[in-house]
């Protein structure tokens, strides 16, 4: 950035290339988990489960120990 925090025209370049090369934004479509819990398909490729099921997952094991 240039003084006074205005971005400089190179800096303005550089994002314009860089995003316009990234890929496809990720699409929220909603998916069910296993616990018929409505969650986000991003959160079920991230983790297999919906956030609820990754804590009792968590809380079960850590009892376990």
């Amino acid at each position: 950035m240039s003084a006074g925090g205005i971005p400089s025209r190179l800096s303005t370049e550089l994002y314009r290339e860089r995003t316009a090369a990234s890929p496809a934004p990720i699409v929220l479509n909603r998916k069910r988990c296993a616990c018929n819990r409505v969650v986000t398909a991003k959160q079920l490729a991230q983790y297999g489960k919906c956030d609820s099921c990754v804590r009792a997952a968590a809380v079960g094991t850590k009892e376990a120990a």
